[in-house]
């Protein structure tokens, strides 16, 4: 899991998972995979080498030209209804630092500024994607 960024205690954030990188993660503790790729943009399903690692499958699509807060409200109420620690994925990880950021945001009042200080200390720049950065903007009302 060398691709994969360990946030704190409760979340690890990162790109396509392997299931070499499943296998681990159920080694560390994770109980729930968090899959924010859309079906259509894997070759093969993710839901049972997660399941096959022993590990809760969530999946909520996130289309980087289609970015919704409804896709927030899924993320945040999925981690009240699953098991943590989480593994939060996307193709690169740069979608799953946007919605936790965003989750965290929502739930501690911060700024847009602040939301993108606080993806910077994850290692993810969201003000170099024109989308991310105006879905910040727009998710914390700025």
């Amino acid at each position: 899991m060398t691709q994969y960024r360990q946030i704190d205690d409760n979340f690890v954030l990162g790109p396509q998972p392997t299931k070499g990188d499943l296998e681990e993660a159920r080694q560390q503790g994770i109980k729930t995979v968090i899959d924010l790729r859309p079906p259509t943009e894997t070759a093969s399903p993710n839901a049972e080498p997660v399941r096959e690692a022993g590990l809760d499958y969530v999946n909520i699509p996130v289309n980087r030209a289609a970015l919704s807060t409804g896709q927030v409200d899924e993320l945040e109420a999925a981690l009240a209804q699953h098991p943590g620690p989480y593994l939060v994925h996307c193709a690169t990880g740069a979608r799953a630092a946007l919605m936790l950021v965003l989750v965290r945001a929502r739930q501690q009042g911060w700024t847009a500024q602040r939301a993108f200080d606080e993806a910077e200390a994850m290692g993810f720049n969201l003000r170099n994607s024109e989308e991310f950065a105006s879905f910040v903007r727009l998710a914390t009302g700025e």
